[in-house]
């Protein structure tokens, strides 16, 4: 599957504590998106958030098969910078992920 042209293009402000960039969804061969923190900015962006939608609604859930598995997560990656949930309790957090397919775009 190629890269869709709004995963490339479409431009979100990006909150980071106390900076913020704009960004697309897709960088170093990696898609990536978090409603908290990334805002759509233009119409292919707006693209971008109706396909990782849609893409959520089919995600599954792991299911440890066998006891000494082990699931390593990249936490710069995957949780660096995020805002406490101290005052949000029933807040939770969901990880999707998206494996490309490196076809030339």
């Amino acid at each position: 599957m190629r890269t869709p042209v709004y995963a490339l293009h479409g431009v979100f402000l990006i909150s980071s504590g106390n900076d913020s960039f704009f960004a697309t969804p897709y960088a170093s061969g990696r898609l990536r998106y978090d409603p908290g923190c990334m805002l759509p900015c233009d119409a292919r962006a707006r693209q971008a958030v109706q396909f990782f939608d849609e893409a959520a609604t089919s995600a599954t859930e792991h299911a440890w098969s066998e006891p000494g598995q082990v699931l390593l997560i990249d936490n710069r990656r995957v949780l660096h910078a995020r805002a406490s949930a101290v005052d949000e309790p029933h807040r939770e957090i969901q990880r999707v992920s998206f494996h490309l397919n490196h076809e030339a775009s």
